[in-house]
């Protein structure tokens, strides 16, 4: 065999080899869509505990907040959320969304003022419920990041809207119509499982002529995951406990 064939054909194998290489290591560009993940994030079963983070900044003064918070669900109506302060004296907040026999869907909050259950009309998922705002068609794929050893998918979302969709409370205080802007980002893994989610606020307050900023953040960092796993007893105690039949 001539030499020369030879040596290019062992340059065509090394080069695929490389391309191969680069195909395996170098970091996504791509990947599902932020809808394809959410809609797995509506039925998927699972157990996530997070440090949840809220941090504000008006006008100069400033809060730091924190919380662990568990948050179970299975398929697309049963949902338990545990929510204590991590300060002395530790405060909690219960809420159990579940559907009844006869079809009814219960949501029952316990909070330190005050307990009760109501019917509701829809269910809600963790994504849902920390990002007020969601526009799914905004949401764009920004990479890839490793959590708690899981390949997560990251989208972020860029908005304007007033504080007031976002803090009803800021409706009272007369500042509902201020416009602010918000950065909303997910990471997901490929079962639509939320490993981190987070909402950045930015704006500006003008008082008696100075410009005042406005800077809030809350961030739900996972810290533990169960796949599969709903946590039945915790809701079916609490229910219990505030009279509610599981059975309808």
């Amino acid at each position: 065999m001539n030499l020369r064939y030879v040596v290019i054909a062992v340059v065509v194998v090394v080069i695929v080899v490389i391309g191969v290489a680069l195909m395996l290591y170098m970091p996504r560009t791509t990947g599902p869509s932020f809808n394809e993940l959410l809609t797995l994030t509506n039925s998927n079963t699972y157990t996530v505990n997070y440090n949840y983070y809220i941090y504000s900044n008006i006008a100069g003064q400033s809060n730091t907040e924190n919380y662990l918070f568990t948050y179970s669900q299975r398929g697309t109506t049963d949902r338990y959320i545990f929510v204590t302060t991590t300060s002395y004296p530790q405060t909690s907040l219960y809420i159990v969304t579940t559907q009844l026999s006869n079809g009814t869907i219960l949501q029952c909050i316990v909070e330190p003022i005050g307990a009760g259950c109501s019917a509701v009309n829809q269910t809600f998922n963790l994504v849902n419920l920390a990002l007020p705002v969601i526009n799914s068609s905004r949401f764009t794929f920004t990479g890839t990041q490793k959590i708690l050893g899981y390949n997560t998918y990251c989208y972020a979302s860029r908005n304007t809207t007033t504080l007031g969709s976002i803090m009803p409370s800021a409706i009272e205080s007369g500042l509902g119509s201020l416009p602010v802007n918000i950065t909303s980002e997910v990471c997901m893994t490929q079962d639509g499982v939320p490993l981190l989610v987070k909402l950045s606020i930015f704006g500006s307050l003008s008082v008696s002529g100075y410009s005042a900023p406005i800077n809030m953040t809350q961030m739900l960092q996972a810290t533990n995951v169960q796949d599969g796993t709903y946590l039945s007893s915790n809701a079916t105690l609490l229910l219990g406990k505030l009279g509610v039949n599981m059975t309808g």
